[in-house]
């Protein structure tokens, strides 16, 4: 039996229902890049089209590369889909070109409440364009053969770095000539990434007041660095040149790995018989609260697009309130993509506490935090992308934010962050 949230009344629906009935015919147009995705999105298309014959659907999956080129032709030549998959990542360019979700069909308020990050994560303006479907943070993914074999039991799972450091060197193998065969722990390929959530966790920030600057040189940033260089040089549960974490973890050649939820999927797909399991970042004290204790992304839903007719708007958000109502679909699209579902009600659903992966996310998600924009030079070429390189050429953990610091704020002079909520994470209280 299908199950939505309780928002209206009987008669709101019965209402909403005529509605439709009564509307012209429509088709309304939708683009995605995730196939996986758009095939649960047909599903319940083909429901909504039974009970409203007025509305048909034509969709199209476009590569993600294409998609955004193809996007942004649409807008400039009046050719866009009416519903348009949505990323967070480009909402500096897209935001304008995006209707907003009227406050008199969904509910601010109490999106407001149920709805993880909503106030930083969606609200521009005191509106919201694209709905908040899912979140991810980073974790840890760990062989579990591997982890049997060393006779250790779910009860060993690590909640301090000094626990996780010392089964790392459990599970690190070394051949006869003393090179490691099998990797304990694995930051390879993610290095940085990995760094902004010890960062996050000793009170340091992605960026400095404004998102003017980046803060990462100073002593949280330096311990937090420090710890992944000990672990590189001194504990040697992972070195220079080593498999990066996601090949890593898929050939069996690391215990543990740190990525973020969507390598389940990969391993799932590309290495079937990977017999892995999942748990959420230890910290340096164990707890969680008040957090954060890492970054967090949201998985964002579908848009509206504002140039296309008014018929087609209401009846794209009358699909979308329907759509997004419905929690099955919610549970079934955050499962598929490896996300925990935004809304805290859906949290503890059997369907979601039953995913490991899912699961483990719900569990940290409520402690992370959203920086808002972040440019991708920052983040992958001359920013945190630089640290893993600076690290393993022997560079100090100072002299290594100090250069990656100075060649992400050059990037953050040329291109200023306008999307920044970083400081309006609110400490959790357990």
């Amino acid at each position: 039996m299908k199950s939505r949230f309780v928002t209206g009344t009987l008669v709101f629906m019965l209402v909403f229902g005529m509605t439709l009935a009564a509307s012209a015919e429509v088709t309304l147009r939708h683009w995605d890049w995730h196939q996986p995705r758009m095939n649960i999105k047909l599903k319940y298309m083909a429901e909504y089209e039974a009970l409203n014959p007025n509305v048909t659907f034509d969709t199209q999956v476009i590569g993600w590369d294409d998609y955004w080129t193809r996007l942004m032709s649409g807008v400039a030549g009046g050719d866009v889909p009416d519903i348009a998959q949505f990323h967070n990542s480009q909402t500096q360019a897209f935001l304008n070109h995006l209707e907003a979700f009227p406050a008199d069909v969904f509910d601010y308020d109490r999106y407001k409440e149920e709805i993880i990050n909503f106030e930083a994560a969606y609200l521009f303006d005191g509106t919201f364009h694209f709905y908040p479907v899912g979140i991810m943070s980073g974790l840890i993914f760990y062989n579990a053969d591997y982890w049997e074999a060393a006779g250790l039991t779910e009860a060993d799972i690590p909640k301090t770095w000094d626990d996780f450091v010392e089964i790392a060197k459990l599970l690190t193998k070394y051949d006869s000539a003393g090179d490691i065969q099998v990797a304990g722990f694995v930051p390879n390929g993610i290095l940085g990434v990995f760094w902004l959530d010890l960062h996050y966790q000793l009170g340091g920030t992605l960026y400095g007041e404004g998102a003017k600057t980046v803060a990462w040189n100073n002593p949280a940033g330096i311990q937090a660095l420090e710890l992944i260089e000990s672990m590189i040089f001194e504990d040697r549960v992972s070195e220079v040149g080593f498999l990066g974490f996601n090949e890593a973890m898929g050939t069996g050649h690391a215990g543990m790995a740190y990525s973020w939820s969507w390598l389940g999927g990969e391993l799932d797909n590309n290495y079937p018989d990977l017999n892995w399991g999942v748990f959420r970042l230890p910290t340096f004290d164990g707890k969680l609260a008040p957090g954060p204790v890492a970054r967090n992304n949201h998985e964002t839903g579908m848009s509206v697009m504002r140039s296309v007719r008014q018929e087609n708007k209401d009846a794209a958000f009358e699909f979308l309130r329907w759509l997004y109502e419905d929690t099955d679909y919610l549970i079934e699209v955050n499962l598929v993509l490896g996300t925990a579902p935004s809304n805290r009600t859906l949290l503890d659903d059997p369907r979601i506490a039953a995913s490991p992966l899912i699961s483990a996310i719900a569990e940290q998600v409520p402690y992370t935090n959203i920086p808002g924009e972040i440019p991708h030079e920052v983040e992958n070429d001359y920013g945190l992308g630089m640290l893993q390189d600076l690290l393993f050429f022997g560079y100090p953990a100072a002299d290594a934010l100090a250069t990656a610091e100075a060649e992400a704020n050059s990037v953050l002079m040329e291109r200023a962050v306008k999307w920044y909520v970083e400081d309006l994470y609110t400490p959790v209280t357990d």
